[in-house]
């Protein structure tokens, strides 16, 4: 077979699609091998497919898996050095080298041999009627099983079906919230419980998608207890446990006074709960770079001890008026270090200055964390007045951004949501009924379809 220099994208649409390849698949050691679970596509920096499981000879494996066009591949990407490869239990090479002496082993940092499988010996036709059939589908954008049929719906029907969805998506949030105060049953009426809790769930929308699960571990772990009233302590904390000052080449006075700090605290009270390889930048704008984010999140968390930030944020429920401008004043105002004011990364300062947190992340912010925070707050402690302010500002706020999904469930509904309470309605209908194939339980589907099941599964893709 000519080796065709295809890429690794489209040795990845192959190999996601089962139907282009023989059933039984055998390792470069002539072992079985059984994909049971492919995993996700991973579209940022790291092995191309996330938590998927294979069997080999029978041995269950569980980790991430890398696509390359060769063997050679593995060490020209310099993957063995690279803390985000060692969870990889199976590359996938499309062709196999011509001489043996070119065939790397591919093994990640502690030594341990990765196997792999060459995918072309197992092709169930020509590469080439392979590639023509993928370039004339390519992947199918998304539609609504009831698109456009559900034009004839009367908007109102849908407008109260989306509004009662919407407070569906804020008890499921509430309940978040609930669930985490639960770890904390003798002192879930202390100010400092809820104010880490709030620290917490601040700082997993802080870190987007790329950076969530990472912000949200380091959040979890700091003893609020033990931080003193000093900006620059918080910060050596933070990045000390994040592990940005392991091994930091850079010196300059700011750098030098963080890894004096965190090597004291280190010993005494906080521990390194990340490695620096953890945290992605692949992708990202300097102003959502994790270290500004983390420099952010110190100065938020000084607030929140020193400065009674929960206390500001429930008085401005309770004032009425202004209500979201104070809350983006709120935000924007927190004070971070001088030093993150002209740097994204350590080591290197920008002319321009920078922007830690813009008004579309703290719209998500007080959308998605603030809202059913506050909420659940006065149920908790009985406050009606507060819980009415709250919903009655959920209602009545207009949008102030979308995203993909409200942007194509608006179209494909002809519903145009106006709140944002309207937009987490669409979001929850996407979530919990669309892409469930639970058209039989939405109130849209049954007037469209009646009581007949739509068994496949839908997806809005975001790539």
């Amino acid at each position: 077979m000519k080796k065709l220099n295809i890429n690794e994208s489209f040795i990845s649409r192959i190999w996601e699609t089962p139907s282009y390849y023989s059933d039984v698949l055998l390792t470069t050691e002539n072992k079985t091998l059984e994909i049971l679970d492919y995993g996700e596509k991973n579209s940022d920096a790291g092995p191309d497919f996330k938590d998927a499981q294979i069997r080999i000879d029978g041995i269950l494996y569980s980790g991430d898996i890398e696509i390359h066009q060769t063997f050679k591949n593995w060490k020209e990407h310099n993957h063995k050095g690279d803390n985000k490869y060692n969870k990889v239990v199976l590359q996938v090479v499309f062709w196999d080298e011509e001489n043996d002496d070119k065939k790397v082993i591919p093994k990640v940092k502690k030594a341990r041999e990765i196997p792999t499988v060459i995918l072309s010996k197992f092709l169930k036709q020509s590469i080439h009627s392979i590639w023509k059939e993928i370039i004339n589908n390519p992947s199918p954008k998304f539609k609504l099983p009831c698109y456009p049929k559900n034009f004839e719906v009367d908007l109102n029907f849908k407008k109260r079906f989306i509004s009662h969805l919407s407070y569906k998506r804020l008890q499921y949030k509430t309940l978040r919230i609930k669930n985490r105060l639960e770890d904390f049953e003798e002192t879930r009426n202390k100010k400092s419980t809820w104010e880490k809790i709030l620290f917490e769930f601040i700082c997993e929308a802080l870190g987007y998608s790329k950076n969530k699960s990472q912000f949200l571990k380091l959040a979890r772990s700091l003893e609020f207890t033990e931080l003193p009233d000093d900006k620059i302590f918080i910060d050596a904390v933070l990045f000390g446990s994040a592990g940005f000052l392991y091994n930091l080449r850079y010196k300059d006075e700011y750098i030098s006074l963080l890894k004096v700090i965190w090597n004291e605290a280190e010993d005494k009270t906080f521990h390194t709960i990340l490695d620096k390889s953890e945290w992605n930048f692949f992708r990202l704008r300097p102003s959502n770079f994790p270290t500004i984010r983390l420099a952010y999140a110190s100065g938020l968390l000084h607030s929140i001890i020193y400065k009674n930030f929960l206390k500001e944020v429930v008085s401005i429920f309770n004032s009425e008026e202004k209500v979201y401008q104070k809350l983006v004043d709120l935000f924007l105002n927190i004070e971070i270090s001088e030093y993150w004011k002209n740097h994204y990364v350590f080591g290197k300062e920008t002319k321009s200055g920078t922007k830690y947190i813009g008004k579309e992340r703290i719209n998500d912010i007080i959308t998605n964390v603030i809202i059913p925070f506050v909420y659940f707050y006065a149920l908790e402690f009985d406050i009606f007045e507060t819980q009415g302010k709250v919903l009655s500002f959920y209602d009545k706020l207009k949008c102030i951004s979308s995203n993909e999904i409200t942007r194509v469930m608006s179209a494909q509904l002809d519903f145009k949501p106006k709140t944002i309470a309207d937009e987490q309605g669409l979001i929850h209908l996407h979530n919990f009924y669309c892409i469930k194939g639970k058209c039989y339980d939405c109130e849209i589907g049954e007037k469209i379809f009646g009581s007949d099941k739509v068994s496949e599964p839908m997806r809005i893709i975001i790539y």
